[in-house]
């Protein structure tokens, strides 16, 4: 009787146990992923800005007349070089005319008292007034005289007739105290030297300063040119936040053209830190905090980082230990403490 139980109690055992068998789920196991990594490295990087610019004249002038006239003559052509004192245009002569008529009448009158005034026949206050007209005459004569002969203020290039030769000119005050008038005759420019104008954030005024060297390149160009800052606006614009600095540029050949559109650079101070290349930077859709995984007895752990500088697809941060495995590769997919492989083994 005692077999038959043992018997009947292994006989159950084994069933339940088949049946454990039968029913058991396996479990699953998380699949590694394959990514690529880099070293991140002690380092540091000069960071580039980059702005905005205008190429300009490093001098330039509308030259006019004192008094309105009619434009006779122009001694000159547009894209001439002329020398400074160089005869540009002459304007009409009329009341240069009556000028010197009544200049001529009045050294008569002139003459005449001083004279008399020799032999005591008139005061010495009658002889000061007619001098006093003489003199102011004889001005308002040179004046006119002037008025009539354009001359280049400076070594420069004819830009540009302002006014046509036969049209009447006209000068035009400015409508604000302080501010030079923009009309004239004729524009004169020096391009010998041009100066790049551009506009400077207000945060990254303080690595700027006039003597700082800057590179630039013009679209229309493909040699890249040098220049030093030669000015800051002593203003920031309450609109950009920002002020224009200019800075200075040989043009020897001529090269360059005011008007023609830059692109400056300024190389900024280095910025110590852990360098990790541009790509190991993640950024997940619909967030804007960035992070990179580092990969740790192969398992990948997401670490938040902040861009210090970068240049030439490489970036300091500070989050970071040097020596650790960052994923370049397949960071769409990694997620914290997911198992990974290594392609690079």
């Amino acid at each position: 009787m005692k077999k038959q139980i043992i018997f009947l109690t292994v006989l159950f055992v084994s069933l339940m146990s088949g049946c454990r068998s039968k029913n058991t789920i396996p479990e699953k196991t998380e699949e590694s992923i394959r990514v690529k990594t880099v070293v991140a490295a002690e380092g540091e990087i000069s960071p580039v800005n980059e702005y905005s610019g205008t190429v300009k004249a490093f001098r330039e002038a509308n030259v006019g007349a004192t008094l309105p006239g009619k434009v006779e003559k122009y001694y000159v052509r547009e894209g001439d070089f002329v020398k400074k004192g160089a005869l540009l245009a002459e304007m009409s002569g009329e009341l240069y005319t009556q000028a010197e008529a009544e200049r001529i009448a009045v050294s008569k009158d002139f003459e005449r008292v001083k004279r008399l005034l020799e032999k005591g026949s008139v005061t010495q206050q009658e002889y000061d007034h007619v001098k006093a007209m003489y003199d102011a005459t004889v001005e308002k004569t040179e004046m006119l005289r002037k008025n009539t002969r354009i001359t280049a203020p400076f070594d420069g290039i004819v830009a540009e007739y302002l006014v046509k030769e036969g049209e009447n000119y006209f000068f035009s005050l400015p409508l604000e105290p302080g501010y030079s008038m923009t009309s004239g005759l004729v524009k004169i420019i020096q391009t010998d030297q041009i100066k790049v104008v551009f506009e400077v954030n207000e945060r990254d005024l303080r690595f700027v300063k006039p003597g700082t060297g800057i590179s630039f390149v013009c679209p229309a160009l493909a040699d890249t040119f040098h220049a030093r800052v030669s000015s800051i606006k002593p203003i920031v614009s309450t609109i950009t936040r920002s002020a224009t600095v200019e800075a200075v540029c040989a043009n020897k050949n001529f090269t360059l053209l005011p008007g023609m559109s830059a692109y400056v650079f300024i190389n900024l101070p280095p910025v110590k830190g852990i360098i990790i290349p541009d790509n190991a930077i993640y950024n997940r859709q619909g967030s804007s905090i960035e992070s990179v995984f580092v990969i740790r007895d192969n398992k990948a752990h997401e670490i938040k980082v902040e861009r210090l500088a970068s240049r030439n697809g490489l970036t300091v941060v500070h989050d970071i230990e040097p020596g650790s495995l960052v994923a370049i590769t397949g960071k769409d997919k990694l997620y914290e403490n997911c198992p990974v492989i290594l392609a690079d083994k």
